[in-house]
C-alpha cells in the first residue's frame, strides 16, 4: 500500500504532505538515481547505523509500491520511483 499523501485539515481542505509522505519523500531523495546500499540508507538519511535494520523494515511498503526496487542488496529507484519524487516535489515547491 502506497504512503498516505496529504492530511486533511478542516472541511476536507488539504493541509500539505502527511509526515508519512515526508519520510517517503525523504527516503526516495536518498536512495538517489544512482541508487545505494541497503545498509548505506541510514546514513544516506543522516541516522545512526545501528537504525540500518530499522531502516531497512521502514522501506518494505515502498518496494511493494513499486518506487524502489532492491536487488542483491543494492536500492534503486524505479521509474516510477524517480517520477513520483520529480512529480511531488515540483508540486509542493510550486502549490499556491
Amino acid at each position: 500500500m502506497p504512503p498516505k499523501l496529504m492530511t486533511t485539515g478542516e472541511k476536507g481542505k488539504n493541509r500539505g504532505p502527511s509526515r508519512e509522505e515526508i519520510e517517503t519523500l525523504c527516503v526516495l531523495h536518498a536512495v538517489g538515481p544512482h541508487g545505494c546500499p541497503e545498509g548505506g540508507l541510514a546514513a544516506r538519511l543522516g541516522l545512526s547505523p545501528a537504525l540500518a535494520s530499522a531502516v531497512a523494515e521502514g522501506i518494505a511498503p515502498l518496494i511493494r509500491a513499486g518506487w524502489v526496487d532492491l536487488q542483491d542488496d543494492q536500492l534503486s529507484l524505479t521509474e516510477s520511483g524517480n517520477r513520483r519524487l520529480r512529480e511531488r516535489l515540483s508540486e509542493l515547491l510550486h502549490r499556491e
